[in-house]
């Protein structure tokens, strides 16, 4: 789900206009045939007849009061980049959810803090947006980069993850070839968990910032 635009400007090529980047909601999948928890609010949503009009190109509308829809789906991914490239955007910016197992379980302290602040935005498969783009035979024709959620980056194991991707030719960088990234949802709450406040928050920050320099990364 397309919500805003962001502007970023651009010194990697030689363009008159701002790059454009939209940032991607993703709740529009089925996980094991059900609608995936994030998924299951926006089919509630949006199944009243009132609504219909801003169902996705994908969707199929069953009666007034209900409607079907699986975005999950290699094809429907490649048309969103032919869709978003013939519109001039230049990347997308994906949201970054915890996955959860089952009744919403995981082992990640970061997640759990999550839960407490959106208890029922629990997903099996957030990722599913990014995957489809990451195998499309045409996301060449747009870039992509994250948006960044919460405490989460704090934790090591999601910066070995964002890490990898950043070096994936076609994420979208700035400032001479500087890697963007945008942080989502970061407040006093999670500053705490994340580095005991905002001064141990920014030396959290400052070594991931450290870990993409020693990748070549900025």
């Amino acid at each position: 789900l397309i919500l805003v635009l962001a502007f970023a400007a651009s010194y990697a090529n030689e363009k008159t206009h701002p790059t454009i980047g939209v940032i991607r909601w993703d709740a529009w999948n089925l996980f094991n045939d059900q609608y995936d928890p994030i998924s299951f609010y926006s089919h509630r949503c949006l199944s009243p007849e009132k609504f219909h009009y801003r169902l996705p190109f994908f969707a199929t509308v069953l009666s007034p009061t209900n409607t079907s829809y699986n975005g999950d789906l290699q094809s429907v991914m490649d048309q969103e980049i032919l869709y978003a490239k013939h519109a001039g955007l230049d990347y997308w910016a994906f949201d970054t959810y915890c996955t959860y197992g089952p009744n919403c379980t995981t082992n990640s302290t970061y997640c759990v803090e999550y839960l407490q602040i959106a208890p029922h935005y629990c997903p099996r498969n957030p990722a599913y947006g990014l995957h489809q783009y990451l195998s499309s035979q045409y996301n060449s024709l747009i870039k992509f980069t994250l948006l960044l959620l919460g405490s989460s980056p704090c934790d090591v194991a999601f910066q070995e993850g964002y890490l990898e991707l950043m070096v994936h030719p076609q994420f979208q960088t700035v400032l001479g070839g500087r890697p963007l990234l945008y942080l989502f949802q970061f407040t006093d709450v999670e500053a705490n968990l994340c580095g005991g406040g905002w001064s141990g928050s920014r030396q959290v920050f400052d070594k991931f910032r450290q870990m993409a320099t020693n990748r070549g990364e900025l």
